[in-house]
């Protein structure tokens, strides 16, 4: 495979009265540079970025010119336009030919070009719109700043005929000295296939081989004796390249990836990575970085590992939605666990087949994007849902169900808000609670009983504490003994509390803090807050370092001694556990939601 960067200068405009369609933007006739709103764009960005559209939500349209400046067989060759991720809903032209459409901003689509593709004049034309609306994943509410447009790369892919889809690297720990590996694929067309794994020098082959599969589905497995693993503090990688040896005269090299050897997996309330228990020591992170938005550099990406990695955590989870795989490779390099998420976020339209479908798709295409990951480790199908609801449930399940038939090896669950009536927590792999004690409700000092209160449901498996957190202004600071809210001081009060509490509970398997810098949030505007959220260790703006930046070293293992209040907690579950299920919960879960929403202060 070879990839053609159509990154670069673009043009745009919008589409204020939704025209552009019956106008038919999309013909290359009916495209003029002369046309005064035409302005020009750096593909990839977001529109937002434009003078004018800071803060535009609706249809943008996206005009792109480009030659193939090489010599190509156009008829030896498949030809696909990849883009890695535009927001929202995307419909694609090229040389006036509709390829298509797809929903959702955050993993990878592409088309199959054959019959259109010239090797002069072609015109791409890309109409996007981030209009919100209940049927899609996120919905109407959600707490982030709805960037817009093409902000990851964009790609013509020149595609071998006789190729591999679909492939499959799966790590199984026989022993700690022995691994199974097992790789398997789709043929496109006819082959004849040579793979070879090389040691992380590249140049060392530990094995090689021929597969007898010529098309269909195939696959070959090996043993590793005495492999060297892959942990965060040990990221080691082999590297697997596949040829199609049918011409005798040549190898073509087809596939090319790393992997890493290593096992996640639960037993009774431990989480179990290489036959050892781990711990997890994380912070939730969006994909936003001022001033590029989404459209981060990758070293800025590899500063923010590094710096998490040095402050002592060994995970992060990419909240609400996938990031640009630019950051899981550096963390499968650099050695930091990764937990990813769907949109699937506060209230969708739970009753509706088409937000399925979508949901089901988004969950598919970051799965098979990630699959040969090391560092991913769960898939998260959602956020804080109402997970009471039966309909709500059903569509959760369902989800989870889908991503353990496409992957068996990692955990699936779903990220819950509810302490008590959550209908899912016995199906997932690994129970999880949001909450904000201290901050948006109640004092700190409830959580350690809480925490035991909570799991006595669902006491058998592990449970990670996914968020937890509180707000503070940069330079912001205040009397240590009053505890002012969005001071630096009552942000490292409650965060250093909180770990402290969660490392002393043998039933949790770790935690994640909220969040490592501060994001853009227009539903937040207090004097304080200014259109973010002020949760970070670091700030939004510039990055500046708050007080808890530089706690974090002595606190992220240390342990608080706390009472154990299981028995109790037990006792008032078999005596409360109806009525407060009938009578009170929903009500705490309505209240703790405006709360969370509406930041009333």
């Amino acid at each position: 495979m070879k990839a053609i960067s159509l990154n670069g200068k673009w043009k745009c405009k919008s589409d204020v009265e939704n025209i552009g369609i019956e106008n038919k933007w999309h013909m290359s006739e009916n495209y003029n540079l002369n046309d005064n709103n035409l302005k020009d764009i750096e593909i990839p960005k977001s529109y937002n970025f434009l003078k004018g559209f800071e803060n535009f939500e609706g249809i943008f349209w996206h005009f792109y010119q480009f030659e193939l400046n090489e010599e190509t067989d156009l008829n030896a060759n498949d030809y696909q336009i990849r883009f890695k991720g535009a927001n929202y809903n995307s419909k694609i032209w090229l040389n006036s030919k509709f390829l298509g459409e797809h929903n959702g901003g955050f993993t990878p689509f592409s088309f199959i070009v054959n019959n259109l593709i010239k090797e002069r004049n072609n015109f791409l034309v890309v109409r996007i719109e981030n209009t919100r609306k209940r049927d899609q994943i996120p919905a109407m509410s959600f707490d982030w700043f709805n960037w817009g447009g093409i902000y990851r790369d964009v790609d013509l892919l020149i595609l071998h005929k006789n190729r591999l889809n679909n492939v499959s690297i799966k790590t199984i720990l026989t022993t700690k000295q022995k691994s199974r590996v097992e790789v398997s694929y789709n043929i496109k067309g006819e082959v004849l296939l040579k793979w070879q794994i090389f040691d992380s020098t590249k140049t060392y082959i530990l094995h090689e081989g021929i597969s007898l599969e010529r098309s269909g589905k195939g696959g070959f497995n090996l043993i590793i004796n005495n492999p060297k693993l892959w942990t965060p503090n040990t990221p080691n990688l082999y590297y697997l390249r596949i040829y199609d040896i049918s011409q005798k005269s040549k190898e073509l090299l087809i596939f090319n990836t790393h992997f890493g050897i290593r096992q996640i997996e639960i037993k009774g309330i431990n989480l179990i990575l290489n036959k050892k228990r781990i711990f997890l020591k994380g912070a939730s992170l969006h994909e936003e970085y001022m001033p590029y938005g989404r459209t981060i550099p990758y070293e800025k990406r590899k500063e923010d590992v590094s710096n998490l990695k040095s402050l002592g955590f060994n995970a992060i989870r990419t909240a609400h939605y996938s990031h640009d795989e630019d950051l899981i490779d550096i963390a499968d390099k650099v050695g930091i666990l990764i937990l990813e998420e769907i949109p699937v976020y506060w209230s969708c339209d739970f009753k509706n087949p088409q937000t399925y479908e979508t949901a089901a798709n988004m969950l598919t295409e970051l799965i098979w994007r990630d699959i040969n990951h090391p560092s991913v480790i769960w898939w998260s199908v959602g956020n804080e849902v109402p997970l009471h609801k039966k309909t709500c449930s059903k569509f959760i399940k369902s989800l989870m169900n889908l991503a353990r038939a496409i992957d068996k090896t990692r955990l699936v669950t779903v990220v819950s808000r509810k302490i008590i009536p959550d209908l899912t927590r016995k199906s997932v792999d690994i129970a999880t609670i949001n909450s904000y004690f201290g901050w948006y409700f109640g004092h700190v000092k409830m959580i350690s009983f809480v925490l035991d209160l909570i799991r006595t449901p669902v006491f058998n498996k592990p449970w990670i504490y996914t968020e937890f957190g509180a707000g503070a202004k940069y330079g912001f600071h205040a009397d240590w003994n009053k505890q002012v809210k969005f001071s630096e001081e009552k942000q490292l009060q409650v965060l250093d509390y909180t770990i402290r509490t969660i490392n002393s509970k043998d039933h949790f398997a770790g935690w994640f803090i909220w969040i490592y810098r501060d994001f853009r949030a227009p539903k937040r505007l207090n004097k304080f807050q200014q259109g973010y959220n002020r949760k970070g260790i670091v700030s939004g703006e510039h990055n500046e370092k708050k007080l808890i930046y530089y706690r974090f070293p002595k606190i992220i293992s240390e342990k608080r001694k706390t009472y154990n209040t299981k028995i109790l907690g037990i006792l008032l579950w078999i005596i409360f556990f109806p009525l407060s299920y009938l009578l009170f919960t929903r009500m705490i879960d309505q209240f703790l939601e405006y709360r969370v929403k509406k930041e009333k202060f």
